[in-house]
């Protein structure tokens, strides 16, 4: 098996690696997202039960609506945490998948350039071959010439 061979077995390894971290990172960008529209819909929430709360403490309310009004501020505060946690956590799968792919990348151009050098000096011996099996024929026509010019 020759190392070209080889090499591009590897590339194409490194290639697959490349593209599976790129997909993921696609995964871990739309993630993200959710999760910032999740901390922004918690936020909304907290907002309008904050709103409904201040409402109810202007005007003549029950006891029972406020304590209600107050809960649903908690627990929309609450959410708020929540969310923010999960936005905290795709963020570092975020940043752990744009590593990732960093890391594939480096590895398929190092391939790369591995393979570009074994061409270059495939293609070298090759120019070096072609240039001796040259000299020897011009080394057996001088030596023809020579022993028909001895005659």
């Amino acid at each position: 098996m020759s190392n070209r061979f080889r090499l591009g077995i590897v590339l194409r390894l490194r290639e697959m690696a490349e593209e599976s971290a790129r997909i993921e990172l696609g995964h871990a960008v739309d993630n993200h997202q959710r999760a910032v529209a999740a901390v922004e819909a918690a936020q909304g929430r907290a907002g309008n039960e904050l709103r409904w709360l201040s409402d109810l403490q202007h005007a003549t309310a029950e006891a029972g609506q406020l304590q209600t009004a107050v809960f649903a501020v908690a627990a929309a505060q609450r959410a708020i945490v929540a969310s923010q946690e999960r936005l905290g956590r795709a963020a570092g799968a975020l940043f752990e998948a744009r590593r990732v792919l960093a890391d594939a990348t480096r590895q398929r151009e190092v391939v790369e350039r591995l393979r570009d050098r074994f061409v270059v000096a495939e293609r070298r011996e090759r120019e070096h071959q072609d240039t001796l099996a040259m000299a020897e024929i011009a080394s057996t026509q001088h030596a023809v010439r020579a022993a028909r010019g001895n005659r």
